[in-house]
Formats: structure tokens, sequence, C-alpha cells
């Protein structure tokens, strides 16, 4: 089970925003500061969407902007859904990630910060900006927020992430405790960072030096005094410096949850005489959409713990192999197919190293989650294997994953955290689509229960919310997602208690065939009809809710589809399948509104009531 993070998290609906430039100014040398506001920072109408004020709370939060082609007048936008964007087939746009140096919403006014550099879409559009000139930007989508529960920050970077550090500097409560270091060009490019916690601010120069070939935030990391307690390390800059660092910090012991380490850019030459593979060749495509054995490699590569081993500088076949506890000759093989697919390197010594593939897998704090073997990701994708079965019959592969999952086991727990993770996106947008100020208390069940109640219960202190679910779905919520205060009641039965309450169930559907799904929503039902009580004036009709993701014609969504079809014999449905199966359970749709993400709310009642 994975610890908990010392931030927490809250997710906004994603917004398209056109924003006008109010001023333009230069830092230093090398930074250049636009400030931006418009109509559209606030809440604001548009193409049929009431789309909601901006949000940023973080101070790492990123805001995507889009930038026109070479020799185009405007970018190419995506399309605005309810709190997500569509994304076009036939042209990419071209969009960079910025984090807000600061966010007035009483003066309307958003400020960004860019490096001056030469090339590049960013850099060019932000060197020749003027006022009243138009932009677009789309996020942020999250905020993660400051470390709780720790005794002091470690935070170091270069240019790029200056506007997080000035932004958290500036933030950071007066008894924080920080020490924090920023990798610039020279001294003509320091800049005054207030800040009322008690934080030490070093600036290291590069003097000459190209951005991302030095070492000095490594050796100002290693050389830094180490202070008493419990510490958060967050830094961000060019990827390969960062990796040594990260290294260090690994063997300090310092957990995974309390580092945030982000390749913000990446420096690269060019390679002379490289000829680029054709990806339209139809050969080559067929062939890396069928073959089977770059996946199993990266993940076996992955659960034996070599990305890491190779990261942490056991190179050689024979320490890895007794590092790993592998038979050294199979162990040769894999090794050699990695390299053959450029995950790692080898010399001419037979020591490994990682390639850039294996470097993003080394970075991406999510790797070792999704690409596991033994986790539920992979369960999911390993049950695939059985789709020819399940289509024929319309029923699950494998009841394996489907028997874990509903056990109190690690797998179990591991697929409910992913899907609180999912609930996350939807959390925002269900909060606006119900009136949940009239409710003074809730039962909430189903696969996402712990992150719509975190929201639900932010935005109304006042409604009284209890969750039920497995002992293992339980275990997850306290100790990964809940942080709020709710009543949590554990037991095997999937369905409710009767009780003075609105019920709201949370893809409850997801993992059930439809005659189970019928079964859950009509006991449920009756659950709610024999407490017999009618909450503070709400009808009946208005006492049970439904949140469940439906099938699109999206890909991700059609993959998923199938993934819970062979693996749990259920699958998405349909908006008019979802209507079938409540009509079987005795209920009708009082209302239902599309919440974003795929995601649908419905208020049921009883199918005699009007």
């Amino acid at each position: 089970m994975s610890p908990r993070s010392p931030r927490a998290v809250v997710t906004f609906p994603i917004v398209l925003r056109e924003l006008t430039v109010l001023r333009v100014a230069d830092v230093n040398p090398g930074l250049r500061r636009i400030t931006f506001g418009g109509e559209q920072l606030h809440a604001f109408h548009r193409d049929g969407l009431d789309l909601p004020a901006l949000r940023t709370e973080g101070f790492d939060d990123h805001v995507k902007f889009f930038f026109p082609a070479e020799g185009a007048d405007l970018p190419v936008l995506p399309r605005q859904n309810i709190s997500s964007l569509d994304w076009p087939a036939d042209a990419r746009p071209i969009g960079k990630d910025y984090t807000p140096r600061r966010y007035d919403p009483a003066a309307g006014e958003l400020e960004f910060d860019f490096v001056r550099h030469v090339g590049g879409p960013a850099s060019t559009w932000a060197q020749q900006a003027r006022t009243g000139q138009t932009a677009w930007i789309a996020g942020p989508k999250m905020s993660d927020g400051h470390p709780e529960g720790v005794d002091w920050l470690l935070v170091f970077g270069d240019e790029t992430a200056l506007p997080a550090i000035g932004r958290w500097l500036a933030e950071m409560p007066e008894s924080t405790r920080a020490k924090v270091f920023v990798e610039v060009a020279d001294e003509a490019h320091r800049q005054e960072l207030p800040t009322r916690a008690d934080a030490e601010i070093a600036w290291l120069y590069r003097d000459g030096r190209p951005a991302g070939t030095t070492d000095l935030l490594e050796q100002a990391v290693r050389n830094t005094e180490w202070l008493p307690g419990t510490v958060f390390v967050w830094a961000a800059g060019e990827a390969v410096t960062l990796k040594p660092i990260r290294r260090y910090l690994r063997e300090r012991d310092v957990p995974r949850e309390h580092m945030s380490l982000t390749g913000y850019w990446r420096r690269t030459e060019p390679l002379p005489g490289v000829p680029e593979p054709d990806p339209d060749e139809t050969h080559d495509r067929l062939h890396e959409l069928t073959d089977l054995a770059p996946g199993f490699a990266i993940r076996a590569a992955v659960t034996l713990g070599l990305i890491e081993e190779v990261q942490s500088g056991n190179a050689d076949a024979a320490g890895l192999a007794r590092r790993t506890g592998t038979d050294p000759g199979t162990l040769a093989a894999l090794l050699a197919y990695l390299v053959a697919i450029e995950v790692l390197t080898v010399d001419e010594a037979g020591r490994h190293g990682l390639a850039p593939l294996g470097e993003e897998l080394a970075e991406d704090d999510h790797a070792v989650r999704e690409y596991h073997l033994d986790g539920a990701r992979a369960a999911l994708d390993l049950s695939l294997a059985g789709l020819a079965g399940t289509v024929r019959t319309g029923r699950a592969a494998d009841g394996a994953l489907a028997a874990a999952v509903r056990r109190d086991g690690r797998l179990g727990e591991e697929a409910r955290a992913a899907v609180e993770e999912i609930a996350l996106w939807v959390a925002p947008s269900l909060v606006d689509a119900h009136d949940w100020a009239s409710v003074p208390s809730l039962t909430v069940a189903g696969n996402g229960a712990g992150s719509i109640a975190n929201a639900l219960v932010r935005n109304f202190p006042a409604l009284g919310v209890r969750i039920v679910g497995l002992p293992s779905a339980v275990r997850v919520l306290r100790d990964q997602i809940l942080d709020v205060q709710v009543e949590l009641i554990a037991q095997t039965d999937p369905v409710p208690p009767a009780g003075d309450t609105t019920y709201l169930l949370v893809n409850p559907l997801t993992w059930l065939e439809d005659e189970d799904a019928v079964e859950v929503l009509r006991a449920t039902a009756a659950n709610l009809s024999a407490a017999n009580l009618p909450a503070a004036n709400l009808p009946a009709a208005g006492r049970l809710l439904l949140v469940e993701q439906v099938l699109s014609d999206d890909p991700e969504d059609v993959l998923q589809h199938l993934q819970l079809k062979c693996a749990f014999g259920s699958g998405l449905r349909t908006t008019d399948r979802i209507a079938e199966l409540t009509a079987a359970a005795g209920l009708r749709t009082v209302h239902s509104v599309e919440i974003g993400w795929s995601h649908h709310l419905w208020v049921l009642g009883p199918a005699g009531q009007r």
C-alpha cells in the first residue's frame, strides 16, 4: 500500500481561456515577465457551456499555453468539453506548460515568467509579445498543496523552476524552514525572492557554461547540512542534471512520496547522419501495434527493480543478477533485449546505463504502479489476453482479477486507489451539479467514494457524510485518500444500509455484470424506502443519486470498456443502457446531467412516483 503524500491534491475542470497581454517587462537579461488579463479569468459562458473562474492554488501548478505554428497567425486549439478538452485529430496544437508566477483574482491579473533563449515557440512568442495581444491557455487542472507534517524543505532548480520557487517562497507560512538553491547564468540573472519563511536562499552561477551542463545543483545538495527531522524535497530543471541528485536522495533514504523532482526540459544534441524512421510505413506500424514483447520486457524490468538498480550505478550483468536475485543467464538475455529496444545502453566494458526511455521510467514516479506486473494496472492489461473469448460470449474471460479485487488483498487496494484517482477529476463538476446544501446527510458508496467525499465536505462543511465499502476499500480510504472527517462503515455487502440519508452511488456498476448491477440498484432503492423518513424536505425522487462513467467514442474509453469486459464482464455502458438497468431495478430518471470526463449524474426515483 502506498503511503500518503504530504501534499493534498485538489482538481479543477480544464478550461480553455482567451486572455489579453496587459504588460511586458524584463525581470533580468534572462527572464521576461508577461501579465495577462481578460474576462475569461472569471466565470464565463462559451459554446453553450457555463465555465468556472480560473483557480490556481499550488505554487507549481501548470498552465498550457497554445502557440501558432511557424508562419501561422493563430494557434490550433482544442475544443472545450464540460470539464476537459477534446484534441483535434487533424492538427495537433503546439502547447507548452508554464507555472503561474502570480495570480490576483481581484485585480484580474495572471503573471508568467518566460526564460529568454534562442528558438522554440514559447520563447519566440514571448520575445515579440506586446500589450493588447491575445493568448490562449488551458488549466490548471490540479493543485498540490504545501507539504504538511514535514520539518523542513529542500528546494532547488534552474531558471525554469524560478516561477514556482518564487511563488512558493512568497506563499510559505512563516514557520516554514527551507533551504533553497537556484542555478542561473550569472549574477545579473539574480532576482529578489521575498518570503516570510525561515529560508536560506543560495544562488549558483554557471558563468558562461551552457544551461544543463553543470553539476552545481548536485554539489550544492550533496554539501548542504542535512537538517534534523522529516524533509520534503522539491526540484525542477534540466532532466539529466536531476538524475544524480535523485540517486543521492535515495541513498539518504528520502521516501518517494517525500520527493517531487521534475524534468521541466531536457538538453539534447542533434545526431548527424542518423535517419528518422518513416512512421507511415504500413508494415512497421502493424508490427509496432502487434508486438507484445517490448511491453512485457519493460514491465519485467520494472517488476524486478532493474531500472532502479541501473540508475543507482549497479551496471554490470553479474552485479545486477545478484542484486535482483535473478538467474544470470536469463537476465543477460533480458538486458540484451532492453538494449535492443533502447531502454538501456551498454558500453564496451559491459556496463549498463539508462537510455532516454529508461530515464523516463526512472524519473516517472507513477512507473512502478503502472508497469509492475504484480499490480492492478498490469492485471487489467493482461485481461485482454482473453479478448477474443469475451467478444464471442460477452462474458468475462477470466474471473481471477474480479475475485482478487473483491477480496482483502493488495491487488484490490491498488485497484481502488486507481479509481479514486479517476474520481478526482470528476469531483469538481459533481460539486456544482446538485443542490448539496439541501442535503443534511449523505451516504456514499462505490468506486471513487473517497475523492468525491473529500470534495463535497470541503465545499459543504455542514454536510454529514458516511462512506460504506468493503473492509479493504475502507482501509485504502482511511490511509491514502480521505483528508476530511467522515464516518466509515466496513461491510461485505455492496448495498448501503437503510437510513435517514441521501444515497450517492459513485461508479458502483463498473465492476458488476448487468444482473448484479440491477440487484445493487434495486436493493439500494429498497433500503431507501425502508428508512421511511424524508430527508429535510427532499422528495424521495431526490434521495438516490448515481454517478457512472459512460461509453463514448473516445479510443481510451473504448479500450477501458474492453478491459473491464474481459476482467469483470461489465464494461462501460451507454446512457441508454444505464437507463435500461435502472428501469429494471424499478427506478426512473428524474434528472440527468453530463458532468465531464465521460461521467453522468442521474437523480433517480421510484418508477411509480411522479
